[in-house]
């Protein structure tokens, strides 16, 4: 990140304090005449508001990826307020002054959220001539002003400055939540050069700096962060639900040497029963070396779009040989072409990314995804790969532009829905921007070290992905350059249990992170972390549903659920997975840790022992264990340990009811695969548990009736009281008391 202010020259347009025309009303949308802007102000859904300033022409809302859709501005009516104009919706209202050249914010109480400030004004790089708009906000907090969601940041949770862009796991988006209870998203005219932020030093204003010569600003009213995910959710589009199996433990490796070795790897883990739902392959799947040193014309002999044969002479059989055994088949894939021919080809139509400014350097093999013939095109290659098997896809090293994931996905769902129509679609990109999380997308960060400050690092970065809007984050468990330890491979994986997506990789030069490789303690605790996730994938799964809701991301900050607790404001190194679960893993080379347990009772998971928040405990654990804790009231929906998801059920859900509050949990199911939970094809169970009647009840809604669903249920109290867990069907309404 970096501030505002390099590269702006002397010529400058400010806003002159002018009386223009009229404002002009159409519908819900408002324009007036600030000096030489046109100013309009518009709805833009239920809990969002439009603020578009603009230097050149009639404004218009800008076409952006960003967004789900145009936002219908149905909801909002134009208001008149002395020489105030604007909308106003259910969400508060957006208003402007046309004479004084102000505007502001309030929201559905009228409490004013955005001062009435100066717009900003046009002005030039002094070195490109280049225009840019300057658009100032108001802080309007009396506190310190806190913003959260801007994504990048491996120290800290709140930023004050983001200047939006993509790297190799790097991800920072144009937006942000302040405690003065507002979000914004910032929308360029070209979805390649997102706008940037930064507040000012005296925590006054905040000011944009967008590309040209127009800028869009969408305000959501939101008194918290859960507000501001769903308001943010809504704009930009709710999350995809993942295929089941992305939750169970990914397994990748760069450098599968040949078919023996695939299958001793999966041998290895259904022997030692060590759980798995995929192997992810590298280069060595489709390219018997890396493309890194072709040249600028490509190989006649390189492969862009087959299986390499040393490893996979029989690729649909051996793919096939990998499910039957529950092992999913993921592979990466590269944005550019390395075969000379296909290089020909592309170069001839105009496929190929060319650099948008003089001087800047772009590897003159990678397609131009923005393209649809390139997309459509990408997507005949594509369709054979898939017709042998492939599951997913590792997009690697597509930070070319800041949207080139996001059309690059779209070739591939336009691929997927050619061969197997109505499946989800999956993979896992290296950076995001908004509006990915709606194709079914995850996110890991990057090529990062084997070492303990990454480890420790590892939490923060994901968290502020998730509070971005990607819902599915994850990291190469156990580091990707340099060689790990048992120890640091083991407390790694005890935290990936907790992370929304669990995947392991390494580079080709090091040890591959299999648990059996690093000694038998190691080993075991690993076995016994996996065995914690494939439990909790009912209530991860069941967490997925509600995203798509909420927008919420499975990992948590605590400061979402404790916003005034001045501990948790900008605490990282201990995470929700929803909202009753504690995730505290060890981050260091030591056993021991300080654990914050916010107000209220929270239970340790392993023993169930109850314990008093609102303070900071000393924790001990042996390499085998994780510090994780549940909050009163919750109701924990566990599945059996099983060697992967095909095996769901597996036998009864395990319902864990942990006292002192009422509580409710909906357990949500569907057949893990297909789009058909978008027509309403789940089941939904509602588990309520009465504190007082000891009584846990349960409702189920929804027609899908699969072989996968839980029919049946152990009931525990965990409690000091508790008694052996008490049986129940739940293939229809019902409930049970549980005496003491």
């Amino acid at each position: 990140m970096t501030r505002l202010g390099h590269g702006f020259g002397v010529l400058s347009f400010a806003l002159m304090v002018v009386i223009g025309d009229a404002p002009q009303v159409r519908g819900a949308v408002v324009d007036v005449q600030v000096g030489q802007a046109t100013v309009e102000v518009a709805g833009a859904g239920d809990e969002a508001f439009r603020l578009t300033v603009c230097f050149d022409g009639k404004p218009h809302p800008a076409q952006s990826v960003y967004l789900a859709e145009n936002p219908s501005d149905a909801a909002s009516v134009a208001v008149n307020e002395n020489t105030w104009t604007g909308v106003k919706s259910p969400a508060g209202e957006l208003l402007i002054d046309p004479v004084a050249g102000r505007w502001t914010l309030r929201d559905s109480a009228g409490k004013t959220l955005i001062p009435p400030g100066s717009l900003g004004q046009l002005t030039s790089n002094d070195q490109t001539g280049a225009p840019f708009v300057l658009l100032n906000m108001g802080c309007a907090s009396e506190k310190r002003f806190r913003a959260y969601g801007c994504g990048d940041g491996e120290d800290a949770l709140r930023q004050d400055h983001a200047t939006a862009d993509v790297g190799n796991g790097h991800a920072t988006v144009p937006y942000f939540w302040t405690d003065a209870g507002y979000a914004v998203l910032g929308v360029d005219r070209d979805d390649n050069t997102p706008p940037s932020w930064t507040a000012s030093s005296d925590l006054e204003r905040v000011t944009w700096v967008f590309a040209g010569k127009s800028a869009d600003l969408y305000l959501m009213p939101a008194a918290n962060l859960v507000d501001a995910a769903r308001a943010y959710a809504h704009l930009s589009g709710p999350p995809a639900v993942p295929p089941r199996w992305t939750f169970g433990y990914l397994q990748s490796r760069w450098g599968w040497k040949d078919p023996a070795y695939v299958d001793d790897a999966m041998q290895q883990f259904i022997s030692r029963k060590l759980p798995v739902d995929a192997f992810i392959f590298d280069f060595e799947w489709y390219a018997t070396s890396p493309d890194y040193k072709l040249k600028p014309e490509g190989s006649p002999t390189f492969t862009d779009f087959s299986f390499n044969p040393a490893l996979f002479p029989d690729p649909a059989a051996q793919i096939s040989a990998l499910k039957t055994n529950g092992i999913h088949f993921v592979v990466i894939r590269k944005p550019r072409l390395g075969n000379s021919e296909l290089l020909k080809i592309a170069r001839a139509k105009g496929w190929i990314l060319q650099p948008k400014n003089a001087g800047e350097q772009i590897d003159s093999r990678v397609l131009d995804f923005r393209n649809p013939a390139v997309r459509q095109w990408y997507a005949q290659q594509t369709i054979p790969l898939l017709r042998q098997g492939i599951d997913g896809w590792w997009d690697d090293e597509g930070e070319l532009t800041y949207t080139t994931y996001y059309w690059w996905n779209q070739a591939q769902i336009d691929a997927l829905a050619q061969v197997r129509p109505g499946a989800r679609h999956w993979s896992i990109d290296r950076a995001f921007a908004p509006g990915l999380q709606r194709l079914g997308v995850a996110a890991w960060s990057g090529d990062i070290h084997a070492s303990w400050d990454e480890l420790a690092k590892t939490p923060t970065h994901l968290l502020n992905w998730s509070l971005a809007g990607m819902p599915y984050v994850a990291c190469d468990i156990g580091g990707f350059a340099g060689e790990t330890t048992p120890r640091l491979l083991t407390r790694w994986m005890e935290a990936g249990v907790f992370f929304p997506v669990m995947r392991a990789h390494s580079e080709f030069t090091v040890q591959p992170h299999f648990p059996w490789l690093y000694g038998e303690e190691a080993e075991s605790a690993i076995r016994k972390a996996l065995e914690l996730r494939y439990q909790l994938i009912p209530l991860y799964y069941s967490l997925a549903h509600q995203a798509r809701q909420s927008g919420l991301g499975l990992m948590r900050p605590l400061a979402i659920d404790w916003p005034h607790d001045w501990h948790c404001e900008n605490r990282s190194d201990e995470w929700m997975m929803g909202e009753d679960l504690l995730a505290a893993p060890i981050l260091d080379d030591t056993d021991q840790r300080s654990v914050y347990l916010p107000a209220g009772t929270w239970y340790a998971l392993d023993s169930g022992k109850a314990l008093k928040g609102g303070k900071s405990i000393d924790v001990t654990a042996k390499l085998d264990e994780t510090p994780v804790y549940v909050r009163a009231g919750a109701v924990l929906t566990l599945g059996p340990v099983i060697q992967h998801t095909d095996n769901l059920p597996g036998g009864p859900l395990e319902v864990q009811i942990y006292p002192g509050k009422d509580g409710q949990f909906t357990l949500v199911e569907d057949d893990g695969l297909t789009t058909d939970y978008l027509k309403g094809q789940v089941r939904r169970t509602t588990f309520s548990w009465n504190d007082a009647t000891r009584t846990l009840s349960w409702k189920i809604d929804g027609p899908y009736e699969g072989k996968d669903i839980f029919t049946d249920a152990a009931i525990e109290v965990m409690d000091p009281q508790r008694i052996n867990q008490v049986s129940a069907s739940i293939r229809a309404d019902g409930s049970q008391v549980i005496p003491r």
